[in-house]
């Protein structure tokens, strides 16, 4: 035999000995555990019978999605669900909207006077039940129930009812109330960024107005000018030697030019008076002619240049001038000329050098109308966007609650639970016995064993007397039994009883 043996059966021994006291006691003090049993079992039942029904009603909203694309139409929200959802609720069971729902429904009449307006608005809180329902791949929140405790079914009924229509009126009245604010904001913000903008282009045209000419689009034509007036001036001196030999052909020409006019100028005196316009007209041509062969016949010693006229169209005495000051320039404005060529050389050199100066700085003017622009740009797009949102609220096309299950009609009351309460109590009037019954044994001084006795003196005994009992004590002992065991047995029928009572008609 191994040594583990003898340790097993001393466990078994000991664990059937604490079995049979526990059972010994539980007899003992079967009356503590039956009179508790009794009083907490028809004491809870006697509570909850007197306590009065309450009828609960409940009503399914489902979140109607959006009819219309997102591609199109962006919604104006970008919250979830259920963030929706949580401020509805508190937009719905804020204060005013409850004290509105308890005058027109009469709640509460019993404590009506007695209860403060916050009291009534917190207990009605206690009573409504907002339970969102998730579903979907994503186990989003797409429905969500509201419930209302009512002392009637009728009354539990239509305060649902009027609940649910609250979250479905507070959320269109959300949903348009957001698609204005944002439409009044974005058009505020719109007209803002258009007057950075204008600012701006006004602030460039001011730029490129006052900075004309050494622009970075104008380097090319000042490269272009000042290869010209370069060549220009190395001209000046070479025109001089042409000039003489010029003005003996401009003479020749200027006087055939003069007769061309007066020939012309006769035809036409053959067909008007000499106020005609016309006339007139040739009559400065000619005049124009010999004050120019006049000039050129001085060598230029008449400084003075002609007037400018205005209806001088002629080409060819246009031509004939402008040779006739280029020729009398080469004699007479040389030097001028040069230094205004030269002038003019510095003027252009000034500007290329100023090119790159200005090119920074228009870099940087550029770069933040472009950015105002661009910001214009996504902020009108933005209100368009809104608009169109906002119609589509106004056509309930976009995201809306929608009562896909009416407020029920309670015929069974939710509230109290009897029947869970009552075997609650039950169990709860058996433990209480049973921890009476140790504790009562605990402080009884008596021994109910040999084995008590010995753990106590701690020593053997040395003789045992049986329990010797006359016949009439027999008799009284059995009658004694019989009477507890009727007892016992009126005391869980009894038990047994309510619990039926309460499961048939609570």
């Amino acid at each position: 035999m191994s040594s583990n043996e003898p340790e097993v059966q001393d466990e078994e021994v000991s664990l059937t000995e604490t079995i049979s006291k526990l059972v010994r006691l539980l007899i003992r003090r079967r009356w503590w555990i039956l009179s508790s049993l009794l009083i907490v079992t028809l004491s809870t039942i006697s509570v909850l019978m007197w306590l009065p029904d309450r009828f609960t009603s409940e009503a399914t909203l489902v979140v109607v999605r959006q009819q219309v694309s997102q591609r199109f139409v962006e919604p104006l929200s970008r919250i979830t669900i259920a963030e929706e959802l949580n401020a509805l609720k508190m937009s719905v069971l804020s204060r005013e909207r409850l004290m509105e729902i308890t005058d027109a429904f009469g709640l509460y009449p019993e404590v009506r006077q007695k209860l403060s307006p916050d009291r009534l608005v917190e207990r009605m809180r206690k009573e409504i039940t907002v339970v969102p329902l998730a579903g979907g791949p994503q186990n989003e929140v797409n429905a969500f129930t509201v419930s209302f405790i009512a002392d009637s079914p009728r009354l539990a009924q239509e305060v649902t009812g009027r609940v649910a229509s609250l979250f479905i009126e507070e959320n269109l009245r959300t949903q348009g109330r957001q698609a204005s604010t944002t439409t009044k904001f974005l058009s505020e913000q719109v007209a803002a960024a258009k007057q950075r903008l204008t600012e701006q282009e006004l602030k460039l045209s001011a730029f490129k107005q006052s900075n004309l000419g050494s622009l970075p689009e104008q380097q090319q034509l000042n490269l272009g000018a000042l290869t010209e007036l370069r060549m220009q001036l190395q001209e000046v001196s070479a025109g001089l030697a042409r000039a003489q030999q010029q003005r003996v052909f401009l003479e020749s020409n200027l006087n055939a030019q003069l007769a061309r006019l007066r020939s012309e100028k006769s035809v036409l005196l053959a067909r008007f008076t000499a106020q005609h316009p016309e006339v007139q007209k040739k009559d400065r041509l000619i005049e124009r002619t010999n004050a120019l062969l006049s000039r050129l016949k001085s060598a230029g010693t008449e400084t003075d240049r002609l007037p400018v006229s205005a209806d001088l169209d002629d080409p060819i005495v246009a031509q004939l001038e402008s040779q006739v000051e280029a020729n009398l320039a080469e004699f007479t404005r040389a030097p001028i000329e040069e230094q205004r060529l030269k002038a003019q050389v510095a003027q252009y050199q000034s500007r290329l050098n100023l090119t790159p100066v200005r090119e920074q700085q228009l870099a940087t003017i550029l770069r933040d109308h472009e950015t105002y622009k661009k910001d214009y740009t996504e902020l009108l797009n933005k209100q368009l966007d809104s608009e169109l949102s906002g119609k589509l609220e106004e056509q309930q096309g976009g995201q809306h609650y929608r009562l896909v299950d009416p407020p029920t009609l309670p015929t069974v009351p939710s509230s109290p639970k009897r029947l869970q309460i009552s075997l609650g109590a039950l169990a709860a009037g058996l433990l209480i016995g049973v921890v009476l019954a140790f504790g009562r044994d605990m402080l009884d001084p008596t021994f109910h064993s040999e084995k008590e006795l010995r753990d106590h003196l701690k020593a053997p005994l040395v003789v045992g007397l049986p329990l010797l009992m006359t016949p009439a004590e027999e008799r009284s002992r059995k009658w004694k039994l019989a009477w507890e065991c009727v007892a016992a047995g009126l005391v869980l029928l009894t038990v047994l009883s309510a619990e039926f009572y309460v499961f048939r008609f609570g």
